[in-house]
């Protein structure tokens, strides 16, 4: 399939001639911000004006440069220069041109944050005939999202670039493919090249990716490299991107808005003053996310004073004018899709890994679910490894409203509990199985519960088989007894009780023991509300495994193991669990988290210390 055709399946390419370009022309400290840059064969047949996004530095959607060359005037194609345009907040998608290298038109260009992806990928570069080089010299960071370069018939230079240096979230993809591939050549340079002339930038390994050169690392708040404020390099630094937010007036990098600022784009701070006079056009200040919109979104009103308020949600208001067409989540950006939508007509949520860490990213794909009430005919979860429970669904109400709707949750590696407090009234049919980690009676009680208000909800036969879920899950009654020790600076103790009737048979040796591995599971936490998954891996649990010894001859009820963490950190705060299993990659019977605190580490005496006269 031709790009231009698969664009077109997905009602993509097709609709761009509806949407027009939106430049904010909101000059922050840095330069101008401008909206999506779209310059596609629709906006160049309707007199389009190259030089109103020259002056862009900052892209808070994404920019599509795919002009179609064989169709509109050559001499307004070659004028089209974005020299300014330091960092993306989406995708870049460069297509069907005629160009020779993208050097001149992206000079500045260093950082794509990958917030908004295109089927997966935060840069597209395919079908352009005389492509040679890609010229994206200055760009140093991708943040999220894979890459692909394909069918540009005469690219010799883009599998000699060292794409890791530039990839910020591992386990990401870089497709290469029917290019010239096999004829880069890079003279001057020690490893990887744009070009024959352009070297790739590379970092030393103190900078963290972060830099102006090799060997000027960038401030710890910047992403994407940085600049000197001016042409001496005795000048102060600054960020090309920051990490977080950006201060709109003075373009100083922040991790969070100020209270008394408003988030805008989700990457800038304005003042209110700011929001509703000329940033974004009109703005309009929606209190309860504390953010300045274009307009009011669909489930808030506009009051006076240019402020948009919640509005009550009701089937008379269409829900708030919040209902939305079907929605199929794919990844963590996906969920944004989701955002001010009250009811969906479809939603579908499947294959999701783990592939991005940072876990502000999932908070912000959670939140966009706060605002969904109901799901009108299909709700589905598969294999989606981001869930240990559904309460991030908070206000969901009712899933159904025919006979013939459905819910279907199945193959969710990490899923322990449906909604441990509040659920939604189900109507139609319901399906829930190969759950490895929701236990049967889970189940049951959110199916009792559910029939005492829907007395019609079809259950399949597979959803109430104890085989069907659960099977690397303890969903016995009775727990793990554990306890800390003695607690040292960079060790700990860890004593574990294991009751005898849940692992000997009569003879009551411990040669019977069904599961013979005790792990202990630790990691260091600023919270006590840890939970046994952590879906979103963002902060991943360590582990010991002992081996459970068959000569014990226990005495009364059970007997006692002990594992010593070390290797630990002083002064900081841990959560640890036991389980034991006789796979030790399954979790079997397992113990409350326990919480304790390692003791400061002491000053170690200096050793063979020399000294050195400066003078000579």
């Amino acid at each position: 399939m031709s790009l231009r055709a698969f664009w077109c399946a997905h009602v993509t390419l097709c609709a761009l001639g509806a949407r027009r370009n939106v430049t904010l022309g909101a000059r922050t400290g840095m330069g101008t911000v401008c909206g999506d840059i779209r310059v596609t064969l629709f906006e160049l047949k309707r007199d389009f004006d190259v030089h109103t996004l020259s002056s862009c530095e900052i892209s808070l959607g994404s920019v599509i440069y795919a002009p179609m060359h064989f169709s509109v005037d050559t001499s307004t194609i070659t004028a089209i220069r974005f020299p300014n345009l330091r960092e993306v907040h989406g995708y870049i998608l460069l297509a069907y041109s005629s160009m020779h290298s993208f050097s001149s038109m992206f000079p500045r260009l260093s950082v794509i944050h990958g917030k908004d992806l295109y089927h997966g990928y935060s840069l597209i570069i395919m079908d352009n005939f005389l492509l040679e080089s890609l010229g994206l010299t200055s760009l140093i960071s991708i943040r999220r999202g894979n890459i692909i370069i394909a069918r540009n018939s005469q690219l010799c230079y883009a599998r000699s670039l060292h794409w890791d240096d530039v990839m910020e979230t591992k386990n990401t993809q870089v497709i290469a493919r029917q290019n010239r591939d096999n004829c880069a050549f890079c003279p001057t340079c020690p490893s990887a090249c744009w070009s024959p002339t352009q070297c790739q930038q590379r970092c030393s390994p103190n900078c963290q990716g972060n830099c102006l050169s090799e060997t000027v690392c960038c401030p710890e708040q910047c992403v994407g490299g940085c600049h000197y404020s001016n042409i001496t390099a005795t000048s102060s630094l600054i960020c090309n991107a920051c990490k977080n937010m950006r201060i709109h007036k003075t373009g100083l990098c922040v991790e969070k808005c100020p209270d008394n600022m408003l988030k805008a784009g989700g990457a800038l701070c304005v003042t209110h003053k700011e929001c509703t006079s000329f940033f974004l056009g009109t703005g309009f200040i929606s209190d309860e996310i504390n953010e300045c919109v274009l307009s009011c979104p669909p489930g808030f009103t506009r009051m006076s004073r240019s402020r948009c308020v919640r509005c009550i949600s009701s089937p008379a208001n269409n829900y708030c004018h919040g209902a939305c067409k079907d929605r199929h989540i794919r990844s963590i950006g996906d969920f944004r899709s989701l955002k001010y939508c009250s009811r969906v007509h479809t939603l579908n949520i499947y294959n999701i890994e783990t592939v991005d860490t940072r876990r502000n990213t999932f908070l912000e794909a959670f939140s966009a679910l706060s605002s969904l009430e109901q799901i009108d005919h299909e709700f589905t979860i598969h294999n989606v490894k981001i869930f240990s429970a559904l309460s991030v669904f908070s206000r969901l109400r009712r899933i159904g409203i025919t006979s013939n709707s459905s819910m279907t949750i199945e193959e969710n590696e990490f899923l322990t509990e449906l909604w441990p407090s509040t659920q939604p009234i189900i109507q139609g049919s319901l399906n829930i199985v190969r759950n490895a980690r929701l236990c049967l009676k889970n189940i049951v009680n959110f199916i009792n519960y559910t029939m005492t208000r829907e007395t019609d909800l079809q259950v399949t036969r597979d959803t109430r088989n104890e085989y069907a879920n659960g099977y690397l899950a303890s969903c016995e009654s009775n727990f793990l007894s554990i306890t800390i020790g003695k607690v040292y600076s960079f060790t700990a103790n860890i004593n574990v009780a294991i009751p005898k009737e849940s692992f000997l048979r009569s003879s009551g040796t411990a040669e019977h023991l069904r599961r013979p591995f005790l792990s202990v599971y630790y990691k260091i936490t600023r919270t006590k509300n840890e939970t046994h998954v952590d879906a979103t891996h963002s902060n991943k649990w360590s582990r010991v495994v002992e081996k459970v010894n068959y000569n014990l001859t226990p005495q009364g009820g059970s007997f006692t193991m002990s594992a010593q963490l070390n290797s630990l950190l002083g002064d900081q705060s841990y959560a640890v669990y036991a389980s034991i299993t006789s796979n030790i990659n399954t979790i079997g019977l397992f113990s409350p988290i326990a919480y304790f605190r390692t003791l400061q580490r002491q000053p170690e005496p200096i050793l063979n210390l020399r000294g050195e006269s400066l003078s000579r």
